[in-house]
């Protein structure tokens, strides 16, 4: 079964340099958990791009497990050939068949559409736990631990929430529905929130993020998609 997806220009949000589909999510990208729905659904991906992107034609045709079946295109095509694949304002990859083409992105902020697929991302530990106990150790119900963290004994975790491996959490307050990617580090008196740290991210002490994207170089309202000043 092929699933074509229809990228339009729009879009040309980047963050760390990054188009939407290759964003992270937990240790993973945004492309790689949409592959992940296609695969269980035993299908194809087909992805129409109105604006050639050279860095995710190279991640899917380079990087890809075998078993992640995909193609790019550096043109749309004007009809669907079996499904069409796309993502709903509330972060839910959908299937759906017909033969009208159907944008692959809501037309919302796309930090909306990607904060939306992580609040998803996280519900699912919330109802399941960890699926890589290898990697990360669930602490409590909803809250997932990478390995090699230093935590203060004083932190406060509120479910549903991630803390990716190499982090260092100090007498913090986290969560809910908050990510820290890995290798990040939260000083003593701060709160996260509806948020998430990016990788390599750093936090002063004693600030409070409710509803913000943080990365080393770019703060976001997630909402909004506004660019925030970084205290």
């Amino acid at each position: 079964m092929i699933a074509d997806a229809f990228l339009l220009a729009q879009p040309n949000q980047r963050i760390n340099g990054q188009p939407f589909f290759l964003w992270e999510i937990g240790q993973r990208l945004v492309i790689d958990h949409w592959m992940d729905h296609l695969f269980r659904s035993n299908a194809t991906l087909s992805l129409w791009q109105e604006q050639p992107d050279p860095a995710l034609r190279r991640h899917i045709e380079g990087i890809f497990p075998l078993c992640l079946r995909a193609e790019v295109h550096d043109q749309l095509a004007t009809s669907v050939r079996e499904i069409c694949c796309h993502l709903t304002p509330d972060g839910q990859i959908k299937l759906q068949r017909g033969s009208e083409p159907i944008p692959c992105l809501p037309d919302q902020p796309i930090t909306r559409s990607w904060f939306a697929m992580v609040q998803r991302w996280l519900g699912e530990f919330q109802r399941f736990g960890t699926q890589l106990p290898e990697l990360e150790t669930q602490i409590s119900p909803g809250v997932i631990i990478g390995h090699h963290c230093k935590i203060a004994k004083h932190t406060v975790f509120h479910a549903p929430c991630w803390i990716g491996s190499g982090c260092t959490i100090e007498a913090a307050e986290i969560g809910p529905n908050t990510a820290i990617g890995e290798n990040c580090s939260v000083a003593a008196g701060s709160e996260v929130r509806n948020s998430y740290l990016l990788s390599h991210t750093h936090l002063g002490p004693n600030l409070r993020l409710d509803g913000v994207i943080a990365s080393p170089g770019q703060w976001f309202d997630h909402q909004s998609g506004n660019e925030l000043a970084k205290p």
